[in-house]
């Protein structure tokens, strides 16, 4: 099926009421997504049995099938590995692997159009750095698999409803079952003050388990409701337990606590991105990120998080730079086993005037500022080096209004080589992509 009826396809189950849609459950992932989910379902049971030695010799001999295969069909590789000499190279061991030029994507953007395939994705990634690639027509198929063993970790089943909150625009409906995950989608690009009385409903009638989406879409959902309820409806969604899957973004502390204390919700967190090299995952919420090596193959190099898809023959990535500044733990074997995520990605820093690279969030949450007494956000955006503006979402809106407010007593920047202004605004500025973002 090609990618257009697919997307037709997708459109048309939305429209499926949850009465008849909900028997979806009944039906196999494998006939849902492909029968790739059960392969691959297989895979992961079967690799997580191995030896040390045998798991070695599984991944080498993907590493060097994916590698060969990428300078045998696209110039970039070929011509790529021809100027590493390392064109016919025989991966016999990981350090021959680390032979292999990582590449970035500034190096492949210019080479898209010698890939081709039938599912073309584009992203900013938080790195806000474009970029268009495509994905194998298994992919979903895959990371859904790798998910789902994720979740049953936590007690999930197929016939559990999650709530879904992700930047789909829904038109002029607030609230949509999707059968295929069976899930309830929120429309994210409303207030949910417009739409407060479908949520209670949604979570009085139906047993949702699950909140499934990015720490910030999922922070401002819940500020939003807890704004637009009074404690006897928010006492409704806390005295049922639920748990919180945190998806693409680090979860910073402030949000897993505000969902913890106000929401009473619990959470996972699981690392992966758009081009679908690396996925891992922090059951306990630790910053420490455990790769599925059956879906890719992930390495630190420099403390930058570098991974390998086996799979994707349309564009393969291999070596490939995430962006992503990591700490990684190496077991005996010499693979990765863990990496803790240390200062985001290159976006997540502003430049002082010393031209120091300094982490937001260290500014912004690892100070203790009186600010958060009295807002809801803080969001930063720089312009020039050693300057920035605090954008600062207020409580009062009465307040924000007036955008008057002595915001040094609130906010501690000595020692700080910044200069720095505040802008008090009614609403958290988006993406395009209705998410929440600390750098604007």
């Amino acid at each position: 099926m090609n990618k257009n009826k697919k997307v037709i396809l997708k459109n048309m189950l939305f429209d499926i009421p949850y009465s008849i849609g909900n028997y979806f459950v009944y039906i196999p992932y494998s006939w849902r997504l492909g029968k790739n989910y059960n392969i691959v379902k297989k895979e992961i049971e079967k690799y997580n049995k191995l030896s040390e030695e045998e798991k070695a010799e599984y991944l080498l001999k993907r590493l060097n099938r994916i590698t060969k295969y990428a300078s045998n069909n696209f110039d970039f590789y070929q011509q790529l590995y021809k100027k590493h000499d390392c064109l016919n190279l025989k991966i016999k061991n990981f350090d021959d692997f680390e032979k292999i030029p990582i590449i970035t994507k500034s190096m492949i953007r210019t080479h898209t159009n010698e890939f081709f395939g039938d599912m073309y994705q584009n992203t900013g990634g938080t790195s806000g750095e474009p970029f268009g690639f495509y994905i194998d027509k298994d992919a979903y198929a895959r990371e859904w698999s790798h998910l789902h063993h994720m979740w049953y970790k936590i007690g999930y089943k197929h016939q559990d409803i999650k709530l879904a909150l992700r930047a789909k625009d829904l038109g002029d409906k607030n609230i949509v079952y999707n059968p295929v995950h069976n899930e309830f989608v929120v429309n994210l690009y409303q207030n949910v003050s417009t739409y407060k009385d479908e949520v209670l409903e949604l979570f009085e009638k139906r047993d949702i388990k699950f909140i499934h989406g990015c720490p910030s879409m999922i922070y401002r959902f819940f500020r939003e409701l807890e704004d637009s309820t009074n404690q006897e409806e928010r006492e409704l969604i806390r005295k049922r337990k639920k748990q919180c899957i945190f998806a693409s973004e680090f979860p910073l502390q402030y949000i897993v606590t505000y969902l913890k204390e106000i929401w009473n919700l619990e959470a996972i967190s699981f690392y992966g991105h758009s081009e679908k090299a690396i996925l891992a995952e922090d059951i306990e919420l630790k910053n420490s990120y455990k790769p599925y090596m059956t879906y890719g193959y992930a390495e630190v190099n420099n403390n930058r998080l570098i991974g390998t898809s086996y799979n994707n023959k349309d564009m393969p990535l291999i070596r490939y730079d995430t962006g992503d500044i990591v700490e990684g733990t190496i077991a005996e074997s010499g693979l990765l086993e863990s990496f803790k995520i240390t200062k985001g990605r290159e976006s997540d820093f502003v430049i002082d005037k010393k031209t120091k690279k300094l982490p937001i969030s260290s500014i912004v949450y690892g100070r203790h500022h009186k600010i958060f007494d009295i807002a809801d956000y803080v969001q930063v955006k720089q312009e020039k080096e050693g300057e920035v503006i605090f954008y600062i979402t207020v409580k009062d809106k009465e307040l924000a209004n007036k955008n008057k407010l002595n915001t040094k007593e609130y906010f501690n920047l000595s020692n700080i080589e910044l200069d720095y202004t505040f802008k008090l605004i009614n609403a958290p500025i988006l993406t395009s992509r209705c998410k929440l973002r600390m750098k604007i």
